[in-house]
């Protein structure tokens, strides 16, 4: 028998709460976060790549 939660979690499709509004400040932190992780993301696997490459051959 499954147990149903008294509180139903927040789903990301749920479309009653309206989004949420940033600051032209906060939208450049963001974005500077967004590319920063992207670089890191990038280089990651740029190094995978090369040593991929290194073991095969």
């Amino acid at each position: 028998m499954t147990r149903q939660s008294e509180e139903r979690q927040a789903s990301l499709f749920d479309e009653d709460e309206s989004p949420v509004e940033l600051a032209a400040a906060q939208m450049v932190d963001l974005a500077a976060l967004v590319e920063a992780l992207l670089r890191e993301i990038a280089t990651a696997l740029a190094n995978a790549e090369i040593g991929d490459e290194q073991d095969n051959g």
